[in-house]
């Protein structure tokens, strides 16, 4: 395998924007479920970075997508979720856009001469529902979200992730580090045993896991059956079969994790499902988004094991923000330069492999002259 990419590319600025273009506005990118947005004028937003979106359900029952930003001031028009009656109106000024993005007013309109509304609508994204899941894409074209799942979108049917609501309050959470770090770090189980030592009494990696061309992979978890000591984590082993009975026989006491590159981590367990999002802030700034999904009739020993999930996972998301942050330290020590991948951190090598792919410039030792990155990333992109 080639080497991890070089310390330079987890703290540079320019290369930072290069990402964001490519990772970020040009790959598809998840907002929520299908059953946030039911009913015509339901609205849900996301951020994706600097970019904010509204998924918005029309009067005449479709789901589209907008920039969530007025056409004439730049003012954000909608925040969190929420219904709008009739209209989307901006609290700046007061123009408003229909449900399907169109302009519909704009007050004392006689004094902008010349005035053309149909080409001041809202801008509108592409947007592509998955098994009730919702992505859009800002820019550019390519595969759908569901060709970049292939074959492996039966888990989401097993599931019944379709018919899933929301079932636990989202968190955030900011970690002081360069997007790739975090998402090296959800990439591989080689840290487990030392890092996660809760999962490491709970869990053992299985051979059941697969790297997809889209840029998706998963795995899956089984549960062991050694009582753990601490009795959280003892609590939930106990309760786990009550959940058994919604998953098929080959699914049972496992969890599923999927992979999709590289801000988007979907981890599916018979009680629930939830969502590890990367979003990017800066070059050394992320959020971390959380969010839960599960049937809506749980029944009292269900909730009772969403919320021992709730207790067993949180700490691991702690520990990883402290690794982390350790190795966005780390990184930025003189000389340093990466060592070997190991075969349980293939993930990780294809991750950079696609990085190198789409940002060209990253594949270089050593940084360019100040200001010619994006110059460097453009000549090795016509000349490979």
């Amino acid at each position: 395998m080639a080497a991890p990419l070089a310390p330079w590319t987890y703290s540079n600025a320019d290369v930072f924007e290069l990402e964001y273009d490519a990772f970020f506005l040009r790959r598809w990118q998840f907002v929520g479920h299908v059953n946030e947005v039911g009913e015509p004028g339901s609205y849900m937003t996301a951020d994706l970075g600097r970019d904010n979106v509204i998924v918005m359900r029309g009067k005449d029952d479709v789901l589209r997508s907008f920039l969530n930003v007025c056409r004439h001031r730049a003012s954000r028009l909608l925040e969190g979720r929420g219904s709008c009656r009739g209209v989307i109106r901006c609290p700046y000024h007061g123009w408003t856009y229909t449900l399907d993005g169109k302009l519909h007013g704009v007050p004392r309109e006689g004094n902008f001469p010349d005035f053309d509304r149909s080409t001041h609508g809202l801008h509108e994204i592409q947007l592509e529902v998955f098994h009730g899941l919702v992505f859009v894409r800002v820019r550019g074209n390519g595969p759908g979200i569901a060709d970049e799942f292939a074959h492996s979108g039966r888990y989401f049917d097993l599931y019944d992730v379709a018919n899933y609501v929301p079932c636990l309050e989202e968190s955030t959470q900011i970690w002081n580090v360069n997007w790739k770090v975090a998402w090296d770090n959800y990439l591989e189980n080689y840290h487990i045993p030392v890092g996660h030592p809760g999962l490491n009494r709970l869990l053992r990696v299985t051979d059941e896991e697969e790297e997809l061309p889209g840029g998706v992979s998963y795995g899956t978890f089984a549960l062991k059956d050694k009582p753990s000591k601490v009795e959280v984590e003892r609590q939930y082993q106990e309760q786990f079969h009550h959940a058994n009975a919604r998953v098929p026989d080959e699914l049972k006491d496992k969890w599923v994790q999927f992979g999709v590159t590289g801000n988007l981590g979907i981890d599916m367990y018979p009680e629930m499902l939830d969502i590890f999002q990367l979003i990017p802030l800066g070059p050394a700034k992320t959020l971390v988004r959380a969010a839960y999904y599960g049937h809506r009739d749980p029944t009292p020993e269900e909730s009772k094991l969403r919320q021992l999930n709730i207790q067993v996972n949180d700490p691991v998301n702690e520990e990883d923000r402290i690794l982390c942050e350790r190795v966005q330290k780390g990184l930025q020590t003189t000389g340093y330069r990466p060592g070997p991948l190991s075969s349980e951190e293939s993930s990780i090598y294809l991750f950079h492999d696609m990085v190198r792919e789409l940002v060209p410039v990253t594949a270089l030792e050593n940084c360019p002259a100040t200001g010619q990155v994006a110059a460097e990333n453009k000549r090795l992109s016509v000349n490979p």
